[in-house]
């Protein structure tokens, strides 16, 4: 407020934003697209759940199958989103050369998030027994690309 009441641009925020390795821009860009990824297929089932009647040959016509999907996957939805968002924070904590050392609750996030990456890797990789070539290199690159995002969450998680 010393110049007739305006702020000042923050310098730490550029000297750490240049300080941020391509790896980490990497990760947190992963992170988030796999948030948005989340965001989509929740918002896939539970409108399937919802919407397609007994008669669906698609996705399940059982209403006790339905019931569970738009119990569950709401929450559990909740639940590794927030992981993904703190995985994130905790990846660009970690990145900040004098940042503080990362919470418990931070590394759990990273923790949850390495654990759901496996978990879709583990998904992907026994669906593909079945597939087409082509899909089975879609699937494999997935499962590459989602196994490198998990180990560097839970890379992240035990470092420091």
């Amino acid at each position: 407020m010393e110049d007739g009441g305006r702020h000042r641009a923050p310098t730490v925020l550029a000297e750490e934003a240049a300080s941020v390795s391509p790896r980490t821009r990497a990760l947190a860009a992963a992170l988030t697209f796999e948030l948005l990824w989340l965001l989509l297929v929740t918002a896939s089932v539970v409108f399937f759940a919802a919407h397609l009647g007994p008669r669906s040959d698609d996705f399940s016509g059982d209403a006790t199958v339905r019931g569970v999907l738009l119990v569950v996957v709401p929450p559990l939805a909740v639940v590794i989103g927030l992981a993904l968002v703190g995985a994130r924070q905790a990846v660009e904590r970690a990145a900040a050369p004098n940042g503080p050392p990362l919470t418990n609750m931070l590394r759990i996030a990273l923790w949850t998030a390495a654990i759901a990456n496996g978990g879709v890797v583990l998904s992907i990789l026994t669906s593909l027994y079945h597939a087409h070539t082509t899909w089975i290199a879609v699937g494999v690159v997935l499962a590459a690309a989602l196994s490198a995002v998990g180990w560097a969450c839970a890379r992240t998680a035990r470092a420091r």
